[in-house]
């Protein structure tokens, strides 16, 4: 039996090739989605913001948070886009959260995907929208979806409750980051 720092030692290496394999799987998902939105579903690349950075403050404390993309018609925000490999339903009240905070309008929609399934979100009422990448409008139906719907701003009674929410995520996430 392994002494205990040849153990520990034999566990960090096993972590470090699992961060570095999720790493790689979250690269590949995110050139897949890209891809997926430009070609399959025509977007253009002036539609798509890519690694989207809002600061975002809760009473003393300042956050930067980001997305991997958004799609944007007409001048506004229309979805907000998650990429992770593993369980998407684990990300998606972050990601709601992130939609209802970081503009002066809920971006209507939010996706979180693993590159082969999809849940796409009403970020106003924060319940499933659609399943599958096949149910991810495409730009002509995205702009008719814009076009009929007002930007809703999150109600100031609750935007410091969802700042909260999101910063408690971030929080989470940035601890992961940085046991790389």
């Amino acid at each position: 039996m392994p002494e205990a720092s040849e153990h520990q030692k034999l566990i960090e290496e096993k972590i470090s090739k699992v961060e570095a394999e999720a790493k790689e799987s979250l690269g590949f998902i995110r050139k897949m989605i890209g891809d997926f939105l430009r070609e399959e579903k025509g977007y253009r690349d002036d539609d798509i913001e890519v690694d989207a950075e809002f600061e975002v403050s809760v009473d003393d404390i300042r956050i930067t948070t980001s997305v991997d993309y958004i799609l944007r018609l007409n001048g506004k925000r229309f979805m907000a886009i998650k990429c992770s490999p593993g369980a998407l339903e684990s990300r998606e009240r972050h990601l709601v959260s992130f939609a209802r905070v970081v503009d002066t309008y809920q971006i209507p929609y939010a996706m979180v995907t693993d590159g082969t399934r999809a849940r796409v979100l009403n970020t106003v009422s924060g319940k499933l929208f659609s399943e599958g990448l096949g149910s991810v409008p495409d730009r002509a139906g995205a702009e008719e979806m814009c076009s009929s719907a007002e930007p809703v701003p999150y109600p100031p009674e609750r935007m410091e409750r969802e700042k909260r929410i999101l910063l408690a995520f971030d929080s989470i996430k940035c601890t992961e980051e940085s046991a790389e």
